[in-house]
């Protein structure tokens, strides 16, 4: 019922303000490096009817940065994309190698990309296998808000994220893997400088579980 409560509204406007056009709500993203770009990994909010409970799909689509993938992401949608749902972005640790700034300007100045939306590193595995590792829509992002109020993981949303890499090109985000169980649990915290990453601290050095370094 909650979950169709955070569905309901925004789409009912969207009738109202007399769009036609179907939507795609898109819940979660996972950004990994190829050899020769990048792979977006996309968590589609799917839907028959209002009596059902909503699952994931996902689709995937390899570019050359964030504007490219979100365009041919939408070119492979039966409806508008929709991003204001989007509550989680994943980065393998090769993308996060990169500098997320450019990521992170180009997001925050998107209209329709929340600017609570979290992010989190990957570590061991891709981001799109931990993506699609949880079959229930938003139980990353719930999992990420828990752990960031009872403070295991860093409390670090993406324009938080932008305002303190601008201002020092360092910070810390939460990281998440996979643990022996195959369940997706937090690992630490990775630290960028210069905007990329630079190494992890385990859990047990902020207080929370995780993988080994």
């Amino acid at each position: 019922m909650k979950l169709l409560a955070k569905l309901a509204l925004p789409l009912v406007l969207l009738v109202l303000a007399g769009c036609t056009r179907e939507v795609s709500p898109v819940s979660a993203l996972a950004l990994d490096k190829t050899a020769d770009g990048y792979r977006l990994t996309a968590e589609i909010v799917r839907q028959d009817s209002l009596d059902d409970a909503a699952s994931p799909a996902y689709l995937t689509v390899s570019g050359s940065d964030m504007p490219d993938l979100l365009a041919r992401l939408g070119n492979l949608l039966p409806g508008e994309l929709y991003l204001s749902h989007a509550q989680v972005l994943l980065l393998g640790e090769s993308a996060a190698e990169e500098s997320i700034l450019p990521l992170a300007d180009y997001l925050c100045t998107e209209n329709d990309v929340r600017l609570s939306l979290r992010v989190a590193v990957v570590r061991g595995s891709a981001a799109s296998d931990l993506l699609r590792n949880d079959d229930e829509v938003y139980a990353l992002s719930e999992l990420l808000e828990r752990a960031a109020r009872e403070g295991t993981l860093p409390d670090m949303p993406l324009y938080r994220a932008a305002e303190v890499l601008h201002a020092s090109g360092t910070a810390i985000l939460p990281a998440l893997y996979l643990d022996e169980y195959g369940q997706t649990a937090p690992a630490g915290t990775a630290v960028f400088a210069g905007s990329r990453l630079s190494c992890f601290l385990d859990g047990n050095e902020i207080g929370g579980g995780g993988a080994g370094a």
